[in-house]
Order: structure tokens, then C-alpha cells, then sequence
């Protein structure tokens, strides 16, 4: 009778606390608990503590240049190891590109005979004699007079001296609006032009080309045909 008076006095005072469903009478847990229960650990479950990985993830603030900045955990680890942004960058800005120097191209100039106030250039072409022959010099003073034209009004070009100028060369320098050639081809002044006896008009220039003084003089066809170009330019 004494073990079950003791056992219903167990059971009723665990009863009474457990409606509230919080105890800690060992001798009433034992009324629920039969069996014994043992611990064991699980060396394959590994559990991380929460605060562990707040800290690696939580940011940081820094002060940069007086300003307070919220970086992340990886990038003050990475600040840390030597590799800041900055530095890098300043290493690019520093490198120095070297100039190229151009190469100052003086004009060309050019030694002629006349004035050049009406834009006339006349090219001739003899390497022995500083325009011509006395028959070539004679030839030239009548076709200077059949257009209206004396020394001050064009300019005369040995273009024996100047074998490599084009014609870009010469115009920049005479502007002129008309030409005058005489033993001088298109593909000497590097044009892409073809000569058929008729005045060529190229941009603003108009031109005419004919064989050199000298022996023009004696080609009575070829002299024809400069007078009739001639005649279309007064």
C-alpha cells in the first residue's frame, strides 16, 4: 500500500505540473521515461555557429579620404592581401605615351622667270639651256603675244629642274588658271589625264599641252593645232 499511496502521490503531483507542460521532477519524468537514452555524436554532421558566419558576411565600415564606407568581409580581405583596385589603376595612369614627332615638311619653291600676275604658269622642258634653244626663245615670245600676254603676267617654269613635282606641287604654289606645256606630259605632273589636242579643263585649271619649244618649232601640225587651242583661250 505504501508503494502504490507513494506512486498515485508520484503521479498526481506530475500530473498536476505537467498541465502546465513545463517540469523538471526527475522522479515524475522517470513515470514517462521507461528506457534509458544515451547521447552519441555524429562525427559526419558538422554544425557551423551562427555567429561565425554573421561575422564573415557582416560589413565593416573604413574610412577612405575622410568619408566612412561600408565594405563587404571579402573586399577588406582582399584590401588586406595587396590587391587594391586603386593601385592598380594609378600604375596605368602613370605610364607616359610617347609622341611622335612629324616631320615639318617645308613648302616647295620654286626659281621662275616673269611676274605672274594673271596666273599663267608656262612649263618648258630642256635640261641643256635655262628655257630654250634661240628658236624655241623665239617660237615662245610669239605665243606669249598671240594671248596678250609680257613677262609680268606668268611664269615661267624650267621643269628640267623639278623632274619630280606633280602638278598638286605647282598648284599650290602659282594657283594658276591656265597652263602652258611644253615638252611636260600629263603622266610628268602625275595626272590621270589623256592629251587629244583639246584644252583639258582640270578643277579650275585650264591646260594645254604641246611637244617642247625646239622642236615645235619645225612641226607644222602640231603647231596648228596650239594655235587653234590658243585662239579659244583670248
Amino acid at each position: 500500500m505504501r508503494y502504490l499511496t507513494n506512486f498515485n502521490r508520484y503521479y498526481f503531483t506530475a500530473k498536476i505540473r505537467m498541465e502546465s507542460q513545463v517540469t523538471n521532477n526527475a522522479n515524475a519524468l522517470r513515470l514517462f521515461f521507461m528506457e534509458d537514452v544515451f547521447l552519441v555524436e555524429d562525427k559526419a554532421v558538422e554544425i557551423v555557429p551562427d555567429v561565425a558566419s554573421e561575422a564573415a558576411l557582416s560589413p565593416q565600415e573604413v574610412q577612405i579620404n575622410g568619408t566612412t564606407e561600408v565594405i563587404s568581409a571579402v573586399e577588406s580581405d582582399q584590401n588586406q592581401q595587396g590587391k587594391p583596385a586603386e593601385i592598380q589603376k594609378s600604375d596605368n595612369q602613370s605610364a607616359e605615351i610617347p609622341l611622335v614627332a612629324r616631320e615639318n615638311v617645308s613648302p616647295k619653291s620654286f626659281k621662275f622667270l616673269g611676274g605672274n600676275k594673271k596666273s599663267v604658269l608656262i612649263l618648258v622642258n630642256d635640261a641643256d639651256n635655262e628655257v630654250s634653244t634661240l628658236e624655241g626663245r623665239e617660237l615662245l615670245r610669239k605665243i606669249v603675244k598671240a594671248i596678250d600676254l609680257s613677262a609680268p603676267d606668268f611664269a615661267l617654269v624650267n621643269y628640267a629642274n623639278y623632274e619630280e613635282v606633280d602638278f598638286i606641287e605647282l598648284h599650290q604654289f602659282f594657283k594658276p588658271q591656265l597652263m602652258l606645256t611644253f615638252g611636260v606630259e600629263p603622266q610628268h605632273l602625275k595626272l590621270n589625264l589623256t592629251w587629244a589636242g583639246e584644252i583639258i579643263l582640270h578643277e579650275t585649271t585650264r591646260i594645254i599641252f604641246a611637244p617642247n619649244l625646239h622642236p615645235l618649232d619645225s612641226d607644222i601640225t602640231a603647231k596648228k593645232s596650239l594655235w587653234a587651242n590658243l585662239q579659244k583661250i583670248k
